[in-house]
């Protein structure tokens, strides 16, 4: 049995109350949290992809002596429009980052926390309106059950993109994605594990995981932008 306070921080329904220094109204809290993750996805993100994926590049090329090796597949993506094939890749990830950002917004306004992904109630006409949802059970064995399992299903939500950008760009930069790889390993392990003890330990591995995942992905939208733009792209 465990000692844990399962209803400590939250509400006669089991949601989370409001932060006093935050937005108090559900919808200001969406748009928050929308306006916040909008410009994380679209601009702050994919400008460390490509300022990693240049950088990989370059030490690549002048570093590493795989210039003339890099030189000759781009030649090739470019000749046979295959640079477009990497563009196509990248959009489809940011389609599905839009439903991330849309996903977190609404979570912001439901004043649910992790690891929770779905309220559930009981549809009774008779029953009270403001009676208690159905939640994940996040305490004692249960809980650590719980976010284990949500430690995997978040990893399995990101691998089919993680294997995809992992396959195109060691298409190009082979061995490079080795590393890719290794960090967003670490990073999904140590996110899982972390998880399992409690929500917030699960940062400590999301960040090495997105940034291996993100440079892999960075690699790609290199690739698709040097590609298309052949003799255009200075480098």
């Amino acid at each position: 049995m465990s000692d844990e306070d399962e209803f400590k921080s939250r509400d006669a329904q089991g949601l989370q109350p409001r932060k006093k220094d935050g937005p108090m109204d559900d919808e200001a809290a969406a748009a928050k949290a929308q306006a916040m993750y909008m410009k994380m996805i679209f601009a702050v993100v994919p400008t460390v992809q490509v300022v990693l994926a240049t950088l990989t590049y370059l030490l690549a090329s002048l570093g590493l002596g795989m210039k003339a090796s890099l030189d000759a597949k781009f030649a090739f993506l470019h000749a046979y429009d295959l640079g477009y094939v990497y563009l196509a890749v990248y959009l489809i990830g940011l389609g599905r980052a839009r439903l991330t950002v849309n996903s977190n917004a609404m979570r912001a306004g439901a004043r649910l926390d992790r690891p929770d992904q779905h309220v559930y109630k009981i549809m009774d006409p008779a029953g009270k309106k403001d009676a208690p949802y159905v939640l994940m059970a996040n305490v004692g064995w249960a809980g650590k059950f719980n976010r284990a399992q949500r430690g995997a299903f978040n990893t399995d939500e990101a691998l089919p993109m993680v294997l995809v950008n992992t396959v195109l760009a060691g298409g190009v930069f082979g061995p490079i994605v080795v590393a890719t790889a290794l960090l967003g390993v670490y990073g999904r392990v140590k996110f899982a594990l972390g998880y399992t003890e409690k929500p917030a330990a699960r940062m400590g591995g999301f960040l090495p995981a997105a940034l291996g995942e993100g440079w892999a992905a960075g690699l790609v939208l290199f690739t698709a932008i040097k590609a298309i733009g052949g003799g255009y792209v200075p480098f």
